[in-house]
């Protein structure tokens, strides 16, 4: 029979081993996960689990039973060490897992440049973290976000929905500026200032002081800002170290992958710890909800069908600030124009082009006008034939 062993109980992870059963795969699976908690979604942790408080099982993909229903071995707690293609063996820190085919997806940890900080400087990246951060906001009277990305700022608002005084500090002169152009991201910017979030721009942190906690960051100008809680924000390593000594080649900060998902003899790769080639050759590694879960699909496909798909959809991502969701399709950075359906922080629709095709969009709570743009974009239309504003959000 065959075995398939997906390492790491990621989204990616389970949405792979969801594809194979869904696609009549009845060979073994098996998930290795180094968190014990059930696998669950993480987009929450930087918004609602820090103001609502949801617990593990609110946040799980399935309840335990759904893997043991579904024929899905899940080990919890065990973390991957060492991957031998050749023999088609796993090693982990609980034992050795034979495979015929086996599925990388153990993810990414957040970037932390202060590893010897004080208490309370926090990086968010597990469900534990989320609940610690949001016991310690409930005392806090200013907190400093280092990082102006879209976690950073989810993280902002979150806080600033508690009633707490937020600093973001950002290295860019504006937050978001390498994700939407210079632009785009000072209308998002505004959102935040709007209600209230401090934004410190073109500075760096040099120094977090404090003795048993964290009372104060220094930036590079020498500027002091008192603070009682730090949240760093300032990207994400792919958990791919682990591979040392297996052949794959990671040398751009992510597992190296064709257009179809394949690493090696018998290895995929999906999600946050992959790179994937697009249709020029040029490697990828897409941070997304949408692409884990896209990525999955198609790796699943090609596990057991002859004919390999590949990724060819938009990429797309969220994020929930202030009671607004902010829509991100396609390409948004670079050299594209950019063409305005409306510039208001609240209705915010903005659209990419190159060579007068439309390659990305930014949309701000307009579902509808998303949908279409996600359409157009993997269609590459034209400017000329979207249509004006009111038909296009009709």
């Amino acid at each position: 029979m065959t075995s398939i062993v997906i390492a790491g109980a990621s989204l990616a992870g389970v949405r792979t081993a969801e594809g194979l059963r869904n696609k009549g795969f009845d060979g073994a699976i098996t998930i290795v996960g180094d968190e014990a908690d059930l696998p669950y979604d993480r987009p929450p942790l930087s918004k609602s689990a820090l103001t609502a408080g949801e617990s593990a099982e609110s946040l799980a993909f399935h309840p335990a039973s759904w893997y043991s229903d579904n024929g899905i071995e899940l080990r919890l707690g065990e973390r991957a060490l060492h991957l031998d293609p050749q023999r088609g063996s796993l090693r982990t820190t609980l034992g050795d897992i034979e495979f015929d085919d086996l599925v990388i997806a153990t993810g990414a940890r957040p970037r932390n440049p202060f590893p010897q900080a004080p208490d309370g400087v926090f990086t968010l990246r597990t469900l534990a973290d989320a609940h610690l951060l949001r016991d310690r906001l409930q005392s806090c009277r200013h907190l400093v976000v280092i990082g102006g990305g879209f976690i950073g700022l989810e993280v902002a608002a979150s806080a600033r929905t508690s009633g707490v005084d937020v600093t973001v500090v950002e290295v860019a002169e504006i937050p978001l500026s390498r994700n939407l152009g210079a632009s785009v991201a000072p209308i998002l910017g505004d959102l935040a200032r709007d209600r209230g979030v401090r934004l410190i721009c073109g500075r760096s942190v040099a120094a977090l002081e404090g003795t048993d906690r964290i009372d104060r960051v220094v930036l590079d100008d020498g500027h002091g800002i008192d603070c009682d809680l730090v949240v760093v924000g300032v990207g994400a390593v792919p958990n791919v170290e682990w591979l040392d000594g297996s052949g794959l080649d990671t040398s751009a900060a992510g597992v190296h992958c064709d257009a179809t998902g394949r690493a090696g003899h018998r290895v995929w790769a999906v999600g946050d710890a992959a790179c994937w080639a697009d249709a020029a050759g040029v490697l990828h590694r897409h941070e997304h909800w949408t692409s884990a879960t896209e990525q999955a699909r198609i790796v699943a496909h090609n596990l057991i069908a002859d004919e390999k798909r590949t990724l060819d959809s938009a990429g797309y991502v969220w994020s929930d600030q202030f009671g607004r969701r902010i829509d991100i399709v396609g390409d948004t950075t670079g050299d594209a124009d950019v063409r305005f359906l409306s510039r208001a922080t609240d209705d915010l629709a903005a659209l990419y082009s190159r060579d007068n095709r439309l390659v990305g969009a930014c949309i701000v709570s307009q579902p509808r006008l998303m949908i279409k743009c996600r359409k157009w974009i993997a269609d590459r239309t034209e400017l000329g034939s979207i249509p004006e504003w009111q038909d296009a959000t009709a």
